[in-house]
C-alpha cells in the first residue's frame, strides 16, 4: 500500500510539473495596428501598436523589452524608433516612428521571442508584421477629382435652382397679366366691371413702381446743345467749352473796360460829325487840293 502510494503522489507531482512548463511561454500578439500585411499607414508621425494577452508593463522588463522591436525597410535598414507603454492599458505596447517613412513602402516590425510579460512569460519565438505606407499623391489627385466633381456639382444645382426660380417668376408674372375677369367674377362674386377696374388699377400701380426702379434718363440732344452753347458743358479734362469768344455783358456784368468806353465815345464824336457835315473824307480832300492847283 505504502508503494502504491508513492506512486500515485510521483504521478501526480510530475503532471502538476508538465502543466507548468506548458503554461510557460504562453504570451501572445492577440492583435496589432496595423495588422499584418495591411496598408495605408501615414507615413508622417506613424506608430504601431501591439496588444498582448498579459501585463506587459513591468518596470522590470521595460529595459531588456525595448530591445526586442525593430522596424526595417525593404532594403533591411533598420529605422530609429521608440518603445512605449500605457499606464491605463498594460496589455498594449506602443512603437513610434522618430522619423517619416517613405510613401508607398513597405516595412516590417520584428518582435524577439525574449520579450517578456510582466508574469515572466515570453513569446518563444520571434514574430514579424509588414505594412505598407501610404502614396499621398494618390491622395492628392484623388482629393483634387472629388473637390471639382463637387464644384461642378455646386455650379450644376445652382444653375438648376436659378433656372426653376426664372420659370416660376416667369409664370407667376403670366398668370398676373392674363386675369380672366369672367373667372375672378364667378369666384369672388364680384361683377366683370368691378375685377377689370380692379386689375387695371394693379397693373398701373406696377408700372409707376417699375418706372421709379428704373435710373433716370440721359438728357436730351436738345439740352446737351443748350448747355454746350452757354458754357455749361464740362470737356474730358472737366473743362468749359464755348463756341466762341462773348462779351462780359451776356454774363450779366455791368463792367465796362477802357478800351470800350474809348470806342464808343470815338463812334459818337464821328456820328456827331456826320450829322454837322464837317467830315472831310480822303477822297474829297482830294479832289479840293486840284481844283486849287487849277
Amino acid at each position: 500500500m505504502k508503494r502504491l502510494g508513492i506512486i500515485a503522489a510521483i504521478i501526480v507531482l510530475t503532471a502538476l510539473f508538465e502543466t507548468a512548463v506548458c503554461f510557460a511561454g504562453s504570451l501572445e500578439i492577440v492583435n496589432s495596428y496595423p495588422h499584418d500585411g495591411g496598408k495605408g499607414l501615414q507615413p508622417v508621425n506613424c506608430a504601431v501598436k501591439l496588444y498582448f494577452n498579459q501585463d506587459v508593463s513591468s518596470a522590470k522588463y521595460l529595459k531588456s523589452n525595448a530591445d526586442c522591436f525593430k522596424i526595417t525597410d525593404s532594403a533591411n535598414k533598420s529605422q530609429p524608433i521608440t518603445v512605449l507603454h500605457d499606464s491605463k492599458d498594460t496589455n498594449m505596447v506602443l512603437v513610434v516612428l522618430n522619423e517619416n517613412l517613405q510613401q508607398d513602402s513597405e516595412y516590417k516590425l520584428s518582435v524577439s521571442g525574449d520579450f517578456t510579460a510582466s508574469s515572466g512569460d515570453t513569446l518563444l519565438k520571434d514574430q514579424t508584421i509588414t505594412f505598407r505606407t501610404r502614396n499621398q499623391k494618390t491622395d492628392t489627385n484623388i482629393s483634387m477629382v472629388m473637390m471639382a466633381v463637387m464644384f461642378v456639382g455646386i455650379l450644376f444645382f445652382s444653375s438648376r435652382q436659378m433656372k426653376r426660380q426664372a420659370q416660376k417668376a416667369a409664370g407667376d408674372k403670366d398668370k398676373e397679366e392674363k386675369v380672366n375677369p369672367y373667372k375672378v367674377s364667378k369666384e369672388t362674386g364680384k361683377s366683370v366691371a368691378d375685377v377689370v377696374r380692379k386689375t387695371e388699377k394693379q397693373k398701373k400701380k406696377k408700372a409707376e413702381e417699375e418706372a421709379k426702379r428704373k435710373p433716370k434718363e440721359a438728357p436730351s440732344a436738345k439740352a446737351a446743345a443748350e448747355s454746350e452753347d452757354t458754357g455749361d458743358a464740362g470737356g474730358e479734362n472737366g473743362n468749359k467749352r464755348v463756341k466762341g469768344p462773348r462779351p462780359i455783358s451776356a454774363a450779366g456784368s455791368a463792367y465796362r473796360s477802357g478800351k470800350k468806353a474809348k470806342a464808343e465815345a470815338e463812334a459818337k464824336r464821328k456820328a456827331a460829325e456826320r450829322a454837322a457835315g464837317t467830315t472831310r473824307p480822303k477822297n474829297q480832300t482830294g479832289k479840293a487840293k486840284k481844283n486849287k492847283k487849277k
